[in-house]
This record gives structure tokens, sequence and C-alpha cells, in this order.
């Protein structure tokens, strides 16, 4: 046991002792500093500066926060400012002869850096997306939809259909089993290539895409239409995933089906299309085109989008657009919402959002946007600047 804490318990105990015989007991000295301080002899005297620049006090026999906080900013209610500069002390009543109080907020450990660092704007920002988990949203392009199966019926007698039962389909992919036998020079001129070794008649059968047991599906039932807003042609359509199926008899014209997922409950009619991932990592990759598109629409029912939003964009992959590319999406005008001027083309660009493409489709893309400074809107322009 250290001196100076022997000498604090043997004061508490002579004070509790005068207490119980009723002899009252001059405060010594250094106990807790009386309401009304007088200025010229402060009770709180801070030590000098600490290495880092920090003024910090030693707390002495009968200090408390209270006492402190009164001393040194002549006003007692300051105490959890004091507490709040001393992360350290746990218990703001229990604070102990020798502890450090800092009197201010302490300075960062890294060193004397500016708390905030000005631009020259804040829509100047770096060129940076980083790789990101992307999720498949709910959504199929007109192409994919025109090209898309329907469920014809079931094996089961019941109208709602869900996991383990047996369905009937009707594919627009042929059957392998189907595929017609064509010349080689036919395969080359209609596939590109040619697959297999030509037989006694000279025919080999077609690469492409077919139809075979094991093959995956989707399930999915239509939403709405995504409509572009200067064109007003459908670009595709929102839709709502009910669940997958297996492919497990390809015999005849009708396929049968085994549901092996249901999400929802699945009907005659409801429509069928490609498996894919639900999620997927997405990389920048540069770009190799420039490009200026529009923003067509959201993929979440709102007036205006932000950070970690879906949107559609009027480019595909017939205009160059790849996976990972990136569009800005640029702004110009008064930023006062409803605030016409005239000669908007005189006015700067200025970059208010970045969005990574999802997956590109013939003539549009599904993107995230990764960075926004400000909500976007329908029909705002999107730049794909080469090399970035």
């Amino acid at each position: 046991m250290t001196p100076a804490l022997r000498r604090s318990i043997r004061r508490a105990f002579l004070w509790g002792a005068s207490c119980v015989l009723g002899v009252v007991v001059a405060a010594p000295a250094l106990a807790q500093v009386p309401w009304g301080i007088d200025e010229k002899q402060p009770a709180i005297k801070v030590q000098k500066s600490a290495p880092t620049g920090e003024r910090i006090y030693t707390v002495r026999p009968g200090d408390t926060l209270w006492s402190i906080a009164a001393g040194l900013y002549n006003e007692p209610w300051y105490w959890p400012s004091l507490w709040s500069y001393n992360p350290q002390i746990t218990n703001p009543h229990l604070i102990y002869p020798g502890d450090t109080v800092y009197l201010s907020r302490r300075a960062s450990p890294i060193g004397k850096r500016r708390a905030i660092t000005f631009a020259t704007s804040r829509y100047k920002r770096k060129k940076i997306t980083p790789v990101t988990l992307a999720r498949r949203v709910g959504y199929i392009s007109a192409r994919d939809y025109r090209e898309s199966g329907k469920i014809a019926g079931s094996r089961e007698e019941r109208n709602m259909l869900g996991s383990f039962d047996e369905v009937y389909a009707k594919l627009r992919l042929k059957r392998c089993s189907a595929q017609k036998r064509m010349t080689i020079e036919e395969a080359a001129r209609d596939s590109g290539k040619s697959g297999g070794k030509a037989g006694k008649d000279g025919k080999v059968p077609v690469l492409g895409p077919c139809v075979k047991d094991g093959d995956r599906f989707v399930i999915y039932r239509l939403e709405r239409p995504v409509v572009h807003p200067v064109t007003n042609k459908t670009v595709g359509y929102k839709i709502n995933f009910l669940g997958q199926a297996e492919v497990i008899n390809t015999k005849r014209p009708i396929v049968g089906m085994l549901l092996s997922k249901a999400h929802a409950e699945i009907s005659r009619g409801d429509l069928i299309t490609n498996v894919f991932e639900p999620l997927s990592m997405v990389k920048p990759r540069k770009n190799n085109v420039q490009l200026v598109a529009t923003l067509i629409d959201f993929h979440h029912e709102t007036t205006a989008a932000g950070q970690h939003s879906y949107v559609y964009i009027d480019k595909g992959a017939d205009d160059g657009v790849e996976r990972g590319n990136r569009f800005e999406i640029v702004w110009r005008g008064d930023g006062l919402r409803g605030t016409a001027v005239k000669r908007v083309q005189d006015w700067p660009d200025e970059q208010i959002g970045i969005a990574m493409v999802i997956e590109a489709y013939d003539r549009h893309c599904l993107a995230y946007l990764t960075h926004s400074v400000r909500e976007l809107e329908r029909g705002m322009a999107a730049v794909m600047p080469k090399g970035f």
C-alpha cells in the first residue's frame, strides 16, 4: 500500500469517527471546492502540459469531477464535458488520487493534422470504384421475355404448385434430342462452327442452345414494364422470382420439370427463363468506348435514387458496354429543385454519381450506384468515359 493511499484511508477514518462523536472537524485543505470560488485563489492548479500538448491534472485526495470542473471552469455543471475528455474514467463517481485527468479534448495520436480537408468541389470525386457484391434483382430484358417458356400443366391435380411438384412446360429452346442434322456447310453457315464428326450422310449435329435433362431454369411472373422516358419504348420488365425448376424429361415437345425451389405459389401460365446466380462479385473494368446514355428507370419504386440503388441505363452490349464498366451520372443547372434555367448547355457538368454495370443486355444495362452526392432522377445523362 502506498503512503498516499494510507493517508487517504486514515483521513476517512478520522472523519467518520468525528461524525460519530458529534465533533465538527474542519474540512482539509484538499477537500472538494465549495460553491463560489475565489478567482484570486483557485483551488485547481493545472500542471505543465504533457509532451503531446494536452493540459492535464493529477487527481489529489478529495477531488471529484464536480470540484475539478468548478475550479477549472467556475461552473461545476461542466463535469460531463470533462468526463467526455477522459474515456479511461469508466465511473465518474470513482476517481482516485494519482489519476490523470485531461482538461481538454485529446489530440489525435497520429500527429497534428487538420481535422477538415477543403477541396475545390464536393463533386470532384476520385473515380475509384471498389469490387462490389452485386445482387441480381428481379428484371428481365424484352428479348429474354419473348424467348421465355411457360408452364402448361402439372402432374398433380391442383392449381397452386410448390416445391417438389412436377410440372409440364413449353420451352422456346429446342430439345437436344430433337436437333435436326445438317451438312457441314449448313452448320458452318448457320452457327459459325460445327461439332462432332460427320456421319455417312455427311451431316453433323448442330451445336447451339438446347434443352436436356438436368438443365435448370428460373420461374417468374411479370410485375410491370420498364419504359424509356424519352422514346417511350419498353426495354424490359420487372419480375417477381417464384422459384427454380429442373428438367427431368425431354422425350416429348412438352418438357417435364421438377420444382426444386418455390419461393411463392406457382401456377399455370407462369413464365420460365434461364437460370442465373443471385449474387456475384463484380470487378471494375476499363471502359473501351465512350458513350453518352440516359438513366431510364430505378429498380425500386421511388421518385429518386441514391447510393446503393439499382438503375437502368439505355446502352448495352450492342454499344460496347461490358460487365464492370462504369458510368458517370452528370447533371447541369440550378441545385434548387424545380428551378428552370435558360440555356442549360451553358452550365457546367457536375458528376453526381457513379454507376457500375452489373449486367449488359443488348441495348441497355442494369447498373449499381456505388457513389452519389445528391438524389438522381429519371432522364439524367449517364456518360461512360473511355479509359475510366
